[in-house]
């Protein structure tokens, strides 16, 4: 195995205009005096990991025509392969730091060193220096980034051997006692919380443990490179669409390698994309407590929620913020938009009237002018644009650079 060094400079800030939505001086007032949190949803780790389209939809409608027939499970399993191949194959990779996974791997290094330092300068001696990041992926980015800087983070696992997850241990204060004097500091923690589980998670009887080399994500890939002959082949999003799947499955039925595949999609701890999304009562049950942890943090006074790659399609979660905003007047709630249409659909979604007490402001890319792309709110730009600001009184130079060293990278990986 080699070594790859590879550098990320945090780049001169454009300060953002009041056209887009949020002012750095603002912005520097909510992180100031608030509890910060992070929802983070798919469209933050694109283009590494693809979108797929409706899947949530296609996958209950099919389950609407009858989940028992024949062409119904062709295409259900059809549907669970393709989710499985775009989203859940590419963290091999991703924890080995392959060359494909670096511009990811960079981008999370950027967003969570950030806002550790925006931790370790913030003034108030009122709140902790933790931060939440509550996120719908079941990708690795995150732990890798985290892990890559060093950064201490809690993802609610206890033990070395054979990490165990145990929600008791979020929450959890960090000191650092000097050897000499004895002086205690309050180290900066991330906490992390995979709401839809993660393609690390192995369940084994009533727990959920920590699969270090996502051995399971390699045992049901065995599986689905067996199927694949028998289920349909999904081109890309486009063709994410019940009818045409069960269309083309209704003089099909799974043989013996199909449900093989099947029965191991089954054994992953990831929240299914569809409304029926529980495979086993343990991950309901670890969703539902996920859950309540965000609602009583945005219950908090003074909070702040800051949403970034979410479209707020999952009904659960954008009841909950639409909630949490209507009984908690101090609660802050800034939606970063991928793009205008991005904010044009989340207007269909969260109408004025539903904001009575004004506190979910959407950000959203100015206008472009003729001649200029679009200065879409990728998760660099977020950094660049809005939290790298608040580091300083006024935007200048880059004023640190980020050196990650990826150990263990796999063979065919050259130093950049």
């Amino acid at each position: 195995m080699t070594k790859a060094e590879f550098s990320v400079t945090t780049s001169s800030a454009r300060t953002p205009s009041p056209a887009d939505g949020l002012t750095i001086e603002r912005l520097r007032t909510i992180i100031q005096d608030s509890h910060i949190n992070f929802l983070i949803g798919a469209g933050t780790s694109t283009p590494y990991f693809e979108q797929l389209g409706d899947i949530e939809e296609a996958l209950t409608q099919i389950g609407e025509s009858g989940p028992d027939r024949p062409a119904a499970s062709v295409a259900r399993a059809s549907l669970q392969g393709y989710f499985f191949e775009k989203v859940l194959v590419p963290n091999l990779p991703l924890i080995k730091h392959a060359d494909e996974a670096k511009d990811l791997i960079r981008s999370y290094a950027r967003f969570v060193s950030i806002l550790n330092r925006i931790l370790l300068k913030r003034r108030s001696t009122l709140l902790g220096k933790q931060a939440n990041i509550f996120t719908t992926n079941v990708d690795m980015a995150c732990e890798v980034a985290l892990e890559l800087l060093e950064i201490d983070m809690n993802d609610g696992f206890s033990g070395k051997l054979r990490p165990r997850l145990d929600l008791g241990e979020y929450g959890t204060l960090r000191i650092r006692q000097g050897t000499r004097y004895e002086y205690r500091s309050e180290i900066p923690v991330i906490n992390l919380f995979k709401i839809h589980g993660s393609s690390s998670w192995r369940q084994e009887g009533n727990e959920i443990y920590f699969d270090h080399q996502l051995a399971q994500i390699i045992e049901t890939r065995a599986a689905y490179e067996s199927a694949k002959q028998e289920l349909i082949h999904i081109k890309n999003s486009d063709n994410v669409k019940a009818n045409l799947l069960l269309n083309e499955a209704r003089d099909k039925s799974l043989s013996g390698t199909g449900k093989a595949f099947a029965a191991a999609y089954n054994k992953l701890s990831i929240v299914n994309p569809e409304k029926t999304k529980f495979a086993t009562t343990v991950l309901n049950k670890t969703y539902y407590e996920l859950i309540r942890r965000l609602a009583n943090e945005l219950e908090k006074e003074n909070c702040a929620l800051f949403v970034h790659g979410f479209s707020f399609r999952d009904e659960h979660l954008r009841d909950l913020v639409l909630r949490a905003a209507k009984t908690n007047p101090t609660l802050q709630v800034v939606v970063f938009c991928y793009s205008r249409n991005a904010r044009d659909g989340m207007s269909e979604l969260i109408s004025e009237e539903q904001i009575k007490n004004g506190n979910i402001l959407f950000v959203a890319p100015n206008e472009p002018t003729d001649g200029e792309e679009e200065h879409k709110i990728t998760i660099d730009v977020l950094v660049d644009d809005y939290l790298t600001p608040l580091l300083a009184e006024a935007p200048g130079p880059p004023d640190h650079v980020i050196e990650l060293k990826l150990n263990g990278s796999t063979e065919g990986d050259t130093d950049a």
